[in-house]
């Protein structure tokens, strides 16, 4: 099938797409690419789409062309599969201009990675095809185990609209899927529901013995309060995982709305849900402060079929009010890969009408010993990469991190491709690394290390799309005594402006910025980033306009926050409501960690070679879609797919982002890869020029995974299959022995 992005009206794409920045190139050598590639661009900049509707900057939402909502995770042969609510089926039937109303969704989506920032969008599960009983496919949960047979077993419950739970199994993620039951595991029927009006949201884990456990529940139960609507429910699966082996208990939990979720930390077992909207301070009975409105909760216990065991813990993540976004529900997922823990989420950042929504991920903090989860919340930055992109590996083009005017072919789930007839279509692949670690440095900080900080100036950089007449536009910002900040700007037309205003080393904000024009002047701009003492780069994507009311200011202390709520987040900042001091304080780290800037350079010329088919050319560029052209790719393949190489290109080093760029007719893209021009020494995998018993042991290291990476993987590929296997061991074996 194809999955087709979404189309903005001309005013917003614009308002959303000048955003192009050029990240500093990590290792590069201008002269070199240029004399090695022996050519110039034939797609000029002005031809490349700026039809995109995720940031370039930014690493959230992880699909930057399609909506999706509800993510659970799971992980198998090293990937971490992901899996959402198929809003994007609902847009394709509705459109942008009314509200997801969510009755269409009948699949879901199927995503995956293992650096966290690429994602390979796999397709979608079409649950009414497996299960043709189903109203509808929401919210699935997630969980495996390797059973008897010696397979892993994929279990995906999901939410039959509101009315129960139903679930599918697998021996892979990417299926084949199938229908154990024939019906609905849970139902407003299912006796002992003890009055659960709205068995739905099911959260799913496995202990470490191997049990399973279902969690589902919203709505008022009979004889439930607003405080405690009594609907939240508990059960231990069968061991076939689709039947039951307890009775139903209650959770009791406080202010319930949805979005029941279970995790297994420590040998403790992690409830979360989703508050209602009320005000909770009102009514709190907990060792705990109360949570603001519409966030995420967590209680936890030993024993999870005892009501009366469970603790609540308080709020873990906040609404995405509350981080910048526009306010909404939520569904999260929280999952440990890789030694961290992320939280997976979603939110409006990319909506169309009003309720369209996206899946993002952010890190979070878990004290493992104390089952502690540090609140948070979302950002639009996002993760960084867990692991550079091997660019002399193959790697799937449908492996990506934005895109462009491109569309996904997910005929085959296991391969999927992009597709395009738009001319400047692109594509973008975040952090591959060329020389120099592929893991790479973390130049972050937890944010619970960060310290206050006094404001000394905001610079804002704003992209004005509409104004009607010359004006100037004042930007004023006060601090915690009340002091006007006030910047401004000459503003003669449509562009890129910057307002910077002295703060005077504030210890607190009282308004974070709202804006006047002059002359009555009628404008439109979108606050792109936000830069805090020089340093500390808030990046916003906020309009503001005076065309329309309540919409010339950045959002401040008067929308509700509770005390140490994030305002805002930035690099390595952020900003907090304190109570105390009623204000919006400043809170930073320090980066810390290298960032490879000083990886060598190449030190032999490499190609690049693309499987395409159509008839064009696809330009590779360094990390931004104008950015500095590292090769070029002519290809007339019409009716099958081809290999293709361009020329030669050399001094390339560190990690950039690679972004493909296409010209042309009927254009797919399936993979890539960079190839090395110089001779390979077989068997010399750790490339020291040698083929000795040190490569022999980096090889067998290799095979049983106590290391990820070789320095040259083909170099020990003997048979020439693309794969490594034992059979290679052998025959590197075989040739130092002579």
């Amino acid at each position: 099938m194809k999955k087709r992005a979404f189309a903005y009206a001309a005013a917003a794409a614009l308002s959303l797409t000048l955003c192009f920045g050029t990240y500093p190139a990590s290792r590069l050598t201008a002269g070199s690419i240029a004399e090695a590639a022996e050519e110039a661009s034939t797609i000029a900049n002005s031809q490349i789409s700026t039809n995109q509707f995720k940031n370039i900057n930014y690493n959230n939402p992880i699909s930057p062309a399609f909506f999706c909502a509800d993510p659970t995770a799971v992980e198998y042969n090293g990937r971490l599969y992901l899996f959402g609510t198929n809003d994007h089926q609902q847009f394709e039937v509705k459109g942008s201009e009314v509200d997801n109303t969510y009755e269409q969704i009948k699949s879901l989506v199927v995503l995956s990675t293992d650096d966290m920032v690429n994602w390979t969008y796999h397709g979608e599960i079409h649950v009414d095809q497996v299960a043709p009983w189903i109203t509808n496919s929401w919210a699935p949960s997630i969980v495996s185990r390797v059973e008897d047979d010696g397979l892993t077993h994929f279990y995906l419950y999901f939410s039959n609209n509101g009315l129960g739970v139903g679930v599918i199994t697998a021996t892979d993620p990417l299926g084949p899927w199938t229908d154990p039951l024939g019906k609905p595991l849970i139902s407003t029927s299912t006796p002992g529901l003890n009055g659960c009006p709205n068995p739905f949201d099911p959260g799913a884990v496995i202990d470490e013995n191997g049990v399973g456990w279902l969690s589902f529940g919203a709505g008022k139960a009979p004889g439930g309060t607003d405080y405690m609507p009594g609907s939240a429910r508990i059960v231990r699966l069968g061991e076939d995982m689709v039947s039951f082996d307890s009775d139903f208990q209650n959770i009791p939990a406080p202010y319930l709305f949805e979005a029941s979720e279970l995790n297994y930390i420590n040998g403790t077992y992690v409830y979360t849900y989703n508050t209602d909207w009320s005000d909770h301070s009102k009514q709190w009975e907990y060792d705990c402060d109360p949570p603001s409105g519409c966030s995420m909760v967590y209680m936890t216990t030993k024993t999870p079929l005892d009501p009366d065991s469970w603790v609540m813990r308080g709020e873990c993540f906040q609404n995405p009010g509350q981080s910048g976004f526009d306010y909404s529900n939520n569904h999260t997922h929280m999952q440990k890969f890789r030694d961290q823990y992320y939280m997976f989420y979603h939110t409006l950042m990319l909506k169309q009408g009003s309720s369209y929504r996206s899946m993002q991920v952010d890190r979070i903090s878990v004290d493992e010993d104390t089952v502690t989860i540090t609140k948070t919340g979302g950002t639009k930055k996002g993760v960084q990469t867990i692991q550079g992109v091997d660019p002399f590996a193959v790697q799937n083009a449908a492996s990506l991190n934005n895109t462009a005017d491109m569309v996904y072919n997910t005929d085959s789930m296991q391969n999927p491709y992009l597709i395009s007839d738009a001319a400047g279509a692109w594509s973008s692949v975040r952090s591959v690394t060329f020389t120099g670690s592929r893991v790479p440095a973390q130049p972050t900080v937890d944010p619970a290390d960060y310290v206050l900080t006094k404001v000394d100036t905001i610079m804002y950089q704003i992209s004005v799309t509409d104004v009607d007449k010359a004006t100037t536009l004042s930007m004023h910002p006060s601090t915690k005594a009340g002091t006007d900040c006030t910047g401004t700007a000459e503003i003669t037309g449509t562009g890129n402006y910057t307002i910077t205003c002295d703060m005077g080393g504030a210890e607190g904000m009282s308004n974070m910025g709202y804006f006047t024009a002059s002359d009555d002047a009628q404008i439109t701009f979108t606050i792109d980033t936000m830069l805090v003492n020089g340093t500390y780069a808030f990046d916003l994507s906020t309009e503001l306009t005076n065309t329309r009311e309540w919409a010339d200011g950045l959002r401040n202390i008067w929308n509700g926050f509770s005390d140490g709520d994030t305002v805002y987040t930035g690099e390595n900042a952020a900003f907090r409501y304190s109570k105390s001091a009623d204000t919006i304080q400043l809170y930073t780290g320090e980066a810390s960690g290298e960032t490879g800037a000083n990886a060598p350079l190449l030190e032999d010329s490499a190609v690049l070679t693309a499987e395409v088919r159509g008839t064009g050319t696809m330009e590779v560029r360094l990390d931004a879609p104008t950015g500095q052209l590292l090769t070029s790719v002519s290809f007339d393949a019409p009716d099958a797919f081809a290999k293709v190489s361009g020329k030669a290109f050399t001094g390339i080093g560190g990690t950039h982002d690679l972004y493909f760029v296409f010209s042309g007719k009927n254009i797919a893209f399936r993979s890539w890869q960079v190839e090395s021009t110089a001779e390979r020494l077989m068997g010399d995998v750790n490339a020291d020029g040698v083929c000795s018993v040190a490569d022999v042991v980096a090889l067998q290291k290799y095979l049983i995974k106590q290391t990820d990476t070789l320095a040259d993987p083909k170099a020990g590929d003997y048979n020439g299959d693309g794969v490594l296997t034992g059979m290679d061991l052998v025959r590197m074996k075989r040739a130092l022995l002579g």
